[in-house]
């Protein structure tokens, strides 16, 4: 090889390998400075940025920071303002950097006026009263959007629903101190829209003036997207569709409409356990226990609700209940409803409970509602040794419910408070005359009922749930048969269905839910509760009361039965092989 391209293949190395090195060298930032800067100090701009002194030099993000800054002075109007040149004054070994940064600010840029165009339904001066950005203001462009957007919604919520707005044109005047510009609104409000039909599809039995009585909007009404947005969540709620998709509006033939559709969901659900438990003695004939569920929340397609459930517990101990609810009362948003309860306790008495409710609907979430209570006790033949004593109660009362929960089964997101009262008055027959002066045949009783809820998304397909409730019973001389049932799936898991008995019941349940469908969740939970059974001296009963607390998890499964709940629940000092299983179909009705 001739000795000058020898010499000149050296030189590319030796300037490769300078290179290189100097490339792999990283230079710490050792001080920043700003020049030029009146409207904003110094501090301010460098506590907006992220390059920082002793922090390693990044052009990538000098770059960004720069952007930062041009951004900032654009927001406050001044739309020619730049860095005009960075200085990098490096050390000797190129280890540490002093930054330097010039700006260049101009002039402030101000509105000198909005002239808007297009309009008929609004004045100019009524678009523009409800514009944040105002004459005289510094130009903001993220401001003049939020205006446009806002004015758009407006034009929506009047009917407009096709409404469009842009920036037809800026027009800049210089002046000596700032400069102004004038801004040139365009509006194509289109034609305004009203809800000349409703059409429904996907309902295979559910009557469709049940779906356009729930979305509560009248024909020829203007369309209104709030309202329109509200049907879906209250469909959801009916409980009787598996999915309620958005309502979509259309113009047919010089009509408009809103189409809404549907999927039918399972709307008749049974749940049954049917046992035999042979005799104990000689002789003795067996008998029938178990749990029977039948809930139709969509009778004939009409909305009617209809619920029966039996339950029996023992030899002697059964429940009854049926429920039948009226929806929209002569086409008035108040729904009717009754029911009947039926317990036989043992071979001491037997309690039947009759109901009214009548149901006022202020709005999606709001409800009120009177109700009417009577309840009789029927004590067994031998009463003077089970001194339970003949017995008629009627209430009344009101009860308050705001619900904003997206799903019942299932909820996501929002609350259920419901809270109600009722004033009674009970009168006692077939006292025995050893215990006339110490019993009344007259008294008033007070009922208190409180129910909270509450959903919260935590992550992904996950779900902390809480709920707080309590029930309590004020009078004299309270017996049995009035008192509230406690423990169980539905209040404290980890004990056995109603093992509890009080006049004050008061429990908790905290549940963290893992969704894995859209009614199907796994979940882990801790319950806790008390109770409190006061003192009665005639019948020689102690006061009771306690605390206790059951903990486990469980799984919801939605089912072509209905939403199947199972969990494995352990009680206060309970080992794994004391643990309760709860089992049972979830039913809200």
């Amino acid at each position: 090889m001739p000795a000058r391209q020898l010499i000149r293949c050296t030189l590319i190395t030796l300037c490769s390998c300078a290179t290189l090195s100097s490339a792999q060298v990283t230079s710490s930032i050792r001080s920043l400075d700003v020049t030029g800067n009146t409207v904003f100090t110094t501090r301010e701009i460098l506590e907006g940025v992220s390059t920082k002194a002793s922090l390693p030099l990044s052009e990538t993000i000098v770059n960004k920071d720069l952007a930062a800054i041009r951004e900032r002075y654009r927001q406050k109007g001044y739309l020619s303002a730049h860095v005009d040149s960075i200085e990098r004054i490096f050390t000797a070994d190129s280890a540490l950097v002093d930054l330097s940064l010039r700006i260049i600010e101009g002039k402030q840029t101000v509105v000198g006026s909005i002239v808007i165009s297009g309009q008929r339904a609004l004045s100019a001066s009524e678009i523009l009263a409800q514009f944040d950005l105002s004459v005289g203001d510094p130009l903001n462009e993220a401001v003049l959007e939020q205006d446009i957007e806002a004015l758009l919604e407006r034009y929506e919520r009047m009917g407009y629903p096709f409404v469009g707005c842009h920036v037809a044109e800026m027009i800049g005047k210089q002046g000596v101190e700032e400069d102004s510009l004038e801004i040139m609104l365009m509006i194509d409000e289109g034609n305004r829209v009203t809800i000349d039909e409703i059409k429904v599809v996907g309902n295979k039995e559910t009557d469709p003036g049940v779906v356009v009585r729930e979305a509560r909007l009248a024909y020829g009404e203007v369309y209104n997207p709030a309202k329109v947005a509200a049907i879906k969540p209250r469909l959801t709620r009916l409980n009787i569709f598996a999915d309620v998709f958005e309502p979509e509006l259309y113009v047919r033939d010089k009509k408009s409409g809103l189409l809404i559709k549907v999927r039918e969901g399972n709307t008749n659900t049974f749940d049954g356990v049917i046992g035999y438990i042979p005799g104990t003695l000689s002789g003795e004939a067996g008998y029938v226990t178990g749990l029977a569920s039948i809930a139709m929340r969509n009778l004939f397609g009409t909305g009617r609700k209809l619920s029966f459930r039996w339950q029996r517990e023992d030899r002697f101990s059964q429940e009854l209940a049926i429920r039948y609810i009226e929806p929209w009362v002569f086409s008035f948003p108040a729904n009717l409803g009754v029911g009947f309860f039926q317990r036989q306790q043992d071979t001491s008495y037997v309690r039947r409970v009759v109901d009214f409710k009548a149901e006022l609907m202020l709005s999606e979430e709001l409800s009120v509602s009177l109700l009417l209570t009577t309840e009789s006790v029927i004590p067994s033949a031998d009463s003077t040794i089970n001194r339970v004593y003949r017995s008629n109660t009627t209430s009344y009362g009101a009860e308050l419910q705001y619900d904003t929960r997206d799903d019942i089964y299932s909820p996501t997101s929002g609350v259920r408070y419901k809270t109600d009262y009722q004033y009674g008055t009970k009168k006692v027959s077939n006292i025995p005359p050893s215990l006339t002066s110490q019993v009344d045949a007259r008294i008033t009783l007070q009922k208190f009922n409180i129910d909270f809820d509450a959903y919260l998304s935590t992550f992904a397909r996950q779900v902390l749930a809480f709920g707080l409730h309590g029930k309590e019973l004020k009078g004299g001389q309270l017996e049995e048969g009035e008192m509230y049932r406690f423990g169980g799936m539905r209040t404290l898991r980890g004990y056995r269905e109603s093992q509890f008995l009080g006049s004050r019941v008061a429990w908790s349940n905290t549940e963290y839910r893992f969704i894995l469908a859209r009614r199907s969740f796994f979940y882990v939970f801790v319950d806790g509760g008390y109770y409190l059974r006061p003192a009665d001296d005639v019948r020689g009963i102690a006061r009771t009361d306690a605390f206790k607390y059951g903990y486990g998890l469980g799984l919801q499964l939605e089912t072509g039965l209905g939403n199947l709940g199972v969990s494995f629940a352990l009680g206060q000092g309970d080992s794994f092989s004391n643990g309760k299983i709860h089992f049972g179909l979830i039913n809200e009705f």
